[in-house]
């Protein structure tokens, strides 16, 4: 159902964390505060909200939602309207830079939407979407709260 795995490292891969929850995949790719092995070596409470912070207002890739009682989804960056049209499963790849940490990739797998106006994808932007985000966030972030 919901796992958070710390993938080991093989030759020419780099070491990532990985989490799961409902329909999203999250990897964190490339981060300096993992180890050849796949262990962690980072531990700093800031860095979650941090990363949530990036993908919800810096770097939002969610499709934005109009309307009072009835929400209508739009497009991110062109303000097209989405509504009618098919989600596939998509991949985001956010470069995160966060302190000292020399920057590194987070990539997320879930629906989203193309705009037929400007070709950008959306992230499928209903109720639950940050909460189940948020969820797989942390399921990769785990290793970290367990790391000394």
């Amino acid at each position: 159902m919901v796992s958070g795995k710390n993938k080991s490292t093989s030759p020419g891969k780099e070491p990532q964390l990985v989490g799961k929850y409902k329909q999203v995949r999250v990897s964190i790719v490339g981060a300096s505060f993992l180890k050849s092995e796949g262990t962690t070596r980072y531990r700093d409470e800031g860095l979650g909200l941090f990363i949530l912070d990036e993908v919800f207002r810096r770097q939002s890739i969610l499709s934005k939602r109009k309307g009072l009682l009835r929400k209508t989804h739009h497009c991110r960056k062109c303000k097209a309207g989405l509504m009618e049209l098919k989600a596939h499963r998509r991949r985001f790849s956010l470069n995160i830079a966060y302190k000292e940490v020399p920057p590194f990739k987070l990539e997320i797998e879930m629906p989203a939407i193309s705009c037929r106006e400007c070709g950008t994808n959306n992230a499928v932007n209903e109720d639950a979407t940050e909460f189940i985000i948020s969820g797989a966030i942390a399921k990769a972030l785990e290793p970290l709260s367990r790391s000394r």
